[in-house]
């Protein structure tokens, strides 16, 4: 990046904080009403998000649905500390979600009304959450696994369903740009003090504003909240989910990190075949709560779901990039997936006057099936090119140029593996309150997970084999607060971990050596400042925060191999060191009796602390570089404006710096800048009914996620141009 687009981010980077600066202190002269908001995630107990020693933003379906909701990720736009980039396949795929500086992959755990959603590589899966279920998502910064467990290093993200609460018909459709459109709806019925019955469905089609990017989704949601007596409650749900999607591909950078021409450009396709997912998600969960006495309550949780997904992938192939030829590579992968999640959970719940103490037991199995194909030229042989399922393309036309090779192959079965995941762990947390204003909470959890891996036989490809590993974690969590009229100051320090168990391909016994295995943990501590002022008419929000992560897992080359040719090629390695701290500022004003203002800056500055790759020419050290993904500032300013008594309008605009995209920090970009217009439109002789316009990336900015590998750039995933969508919704 030239010198003066670097000039031109550090006045960007000032004016972002100036204005921020500017809306806190505009702050101190407005008038607006605060909502008192009740969020469950970062204790398992029912807290005014006021008083949570924890950062947390808390999002609405319906809002995020107006302000363009389209592929899972776009939740996190304007969460402090959250980035996203959009993978293969746009945002929810494969996405990169880097939560306080993490790289993206392993940061955070998702939740499903507090149940862990977990996929096969122990990774967040979007394109598995039911969103259509989703009534409202809470989103926790710094370690949760004192409550939750595995997974949750540098945060969690709950999506909580939708529960029956009146009689009600909802009906909402919606259009727009390049095909898009969808229809919802849902009937609610009141059961009274018994309870409630909720159905609601949804249909998605969209075309997608690029080649091999259409997606069909259909959802259906059934819940059911039931009195079973005064003290007892039953609670339970079943959703279906139906996904169709096409994975499009990235655009090809070149040494010099500058997009290649292409002849599609952005909206064209670069890669072999039809990539496609199709993935049906069943879902149920039942909850049992019952009150024995004043003080004591215990609740049960069960769930099990299943995934059946069969996709077909492009992915780059560095090794087979001939760019002086005009040759980009990839890799073509099928897969094909069963996996079955049974999960339990008992908890007990204590409060006397000093004390609401939380204790839990929890156990999940997972078993799987996994079938992997790939396809193109394969050999490591001078006739086949040393060459491993390589497909080449034209960087220019797109055209496959080895599809007719003798060494191409189609669906090639190189793995049949089946796993068994299984995770128990115990957990306690207690509140006390040691004064009116002080409050000290304390938590504490035990984990110990395993994983057995079996992989077949497959002739001419692989021995296959057994492997099995295990691991655990204690997990502790002290918080201590300060309350105030106007809310709290708090210190807090967690440890989040990781099994480090990793992709389920690097547990074959052939490929690569497992000699132990260790999770990874990480360290964190956080002070923070949140309160209401002015009459309870302005909150704000004010977070300092300092994580070191341990034990990161790496792959590198097997020394043992070099002696051994029947010893696996890879060695699973742990022990790098990762650092980060930042600063995330937040707060929501009203500057009239009819105009709200929300303001969120976020300053991020991660590091390698230590970090060596070991390479065919030896080893290469990264200590003190910065992690790939992380923009330094970040920046969200929105908007509402209402006019009359039915009428209102939202403007939002995101800020992003550019990031290293590659490891070893030569190559800098993806900052982009987006605006969103809204406006909603309630009218008068029509009660029940309401219209919502939306243009996204209104100033048509071209914008790009940018992904590079050790030392070079390798491809770029073009973001969405400007977009319409228009929305009409009934309730009845």
């Amino acid at each position: 990046m030239g010198q003066c687009n670097r000039k031109r981010l550090k006045r960007w980077s000032a004016l972002s904080t100036l204005i921020f600066c500017q809306s806190l202190v505009a702050q101190a002269q407005t008038n607006a009403d605060s909502i008192e908001e009740v969020v469950v995630t970062a204790t398992r107990t029912e807290q005014s998000l006021l008083t949570v020693p924890a950062s947390i933003t808390v999002q609405d379906v319906l809002e995020l649905r107006r302000n363009g909701f389209t592929f899972g990720s776009d939740e996190y736009r304007g969460v402090t500390g959250v980035f996203v980039r959009r993978g293969e396949g746009d945002a929810d795929e494969f996405p990169f979600v880097s939560f306080r500086g993490s790289t993206g992959t392993e940061g955070s755990i998702s939740l499903v009304d507090g149940i862990p959603f977990i996929g096969l590589f122990e990774e967040v899966q979007l394109n598995e959450i039911p969103y259509d279920a989703v009534e409202r998502i809470e989103i926790v910064k710094g370690p949760v696994s004192a409550l939750y467990g595995r997974g949750a290093l540098y945060g969690a993200t709950n999506y909580i369903t939708r529960a029956p609460r009146e009689d009600a018909f909802v009906a909402r459709i919606s259009g727009g740009s390049d095909g898009y459109y969808r229809a919802d709806g849902s009937l609610e019925r009141s059961l009274g003090d018994a309870g409630g019955v909720m159905l609601a469905g949804s249909y998605e089609d969209y075309e997608g504003w690029r080649d091999e990017a259409s997606r069909r989704i259909f959802n259906i949601f059934a819940s059911g909240q039931f009195a079973l007596g005064d003290a007892t409650r039953l609670g339970v749900y079943l959703n279906y989910n139906d996904r169709d999607t096409e994975l499009p591909n990235g655009r090809a950078i070149d040494a010099d990190g500058n997009i290649l021409p292409f002849d599609g450009g952005d909206t064209g396709f670069l890669g072999y075949d039809d990539p496609n997912q199709e993935t049906q998600n069943y879902l149920s969960a039942l909850r049992l709560e019952h009150r024995i006495s004043e003080q004591l309550s215990i609740e049960a949780k069960a769930s099990y779901r299943r995934i059946e997904r069969e996709g077909f992938l492009n992915f780059f192939d560095p090794f087979g990039r001939n760019l002086e030829a005009g040759i980009l590579g990839y890799n073509g992968f099928r897969g094909d997936t069963t996996q079955d999640v049974f999960y339990g959970e008992l908890t007990a719940r204590w409060q006397n006057s000093r004390h609401d103490i939380i204790a839990g037991v929890t156990g999940e199995r997972s078993d799987s099936d996994i079938l992997n194909f790939w396809t193109g030229q394969n050999g490591f042989t001078p006739e086949c090119g040393f060459t491993f399922f390589l497909v080449e393309v034209d960087a220019q036309s797109g055209q496959v140029l080895n599809e007719d090779h003798p060494c191409f192959e189609v669906d090639s079965l190189l793995s049949d593996s089946s796993f068994e995941n299984t995770f128990w762990g115990l957990f306690v947390q207690d509140e006390i309150s040691l004064t009116e204003q002080v409050r000290l909470t304390l938590g504490l959890r035990y984990d110990d997970f395993s994983r057995d891996a079996s992989f077949k036989a497959i002739d001419g490809v692989t021995a296959g084999g057994d492997q099995s590993g295990s691991a655990d974690a204690f997990s502790p969590k002290v918080a201590l607060s300060y309350l105030t009229d106007w809310g709290q100051v708090y210190v807090a320090y967690g440890r989040g971990f990781n099994s480090n168990f990793g992709a389920t391909f690097e547990w074959d016994p052939s490929q690569y050596a497992r000699p132990d295995d260790r999770p990874t943990t990480i360290d964190s501590i956080e002070l923070g400042v949140k309160g209401r002022f002015l009459e309870d008419r302005v909150s704000a929000e004010a977070i300092v925060f300092y994580s070191e992560q341990e034990d990161r897992r790496q792959i590198v080359n097997n020394p043992a191999a070099d002696e051994d040719f029947t010893q696996p090629p890879n060695l699973v390695t742990f022990g790098d060191l990762y650092t980060s701290r930042g600063i995330e500022l937040s707060m929501i004003a009203a500057v009239t009796d009819s105009t709200t203002l929300r303001a969120n800056y976020t300053w991020l500055d991660p590091e390698w602390d230590e970090f060596t790759i070991n390479t065919f020419s030896g080893p290469e050290d990264f200590s003190g570089n910065t992690p790939v993904g992380v923009p330094e500032h970040l920046l969200y300013l929105q908007v509402d404006q209402r006019i009359g008594r039915n009428a209102s309008v939202r403007a939002i605009f995101e800020h992003y710096t550019d990031y290293f995209y590659t490891v070893d920090n030569e190559f800098e970009d993806g900052g982009y800048s987006l605006l969103t217009l809204s406006a909603r439109l309630e009218p008068e002789l029509m009660r029940g009914y309401a219209v919502e316009l939306t243009l996204m990336n209104a100033l048509d900015e071209d914008y790009y996620s940018y992904f590079g590998n050790r030392n070079s750039p390798t491809y770029a995933i073009p973001g969405p141009p400007r977009q319409v969508r228009l929305a009409i919704t009934g309730r009845f």
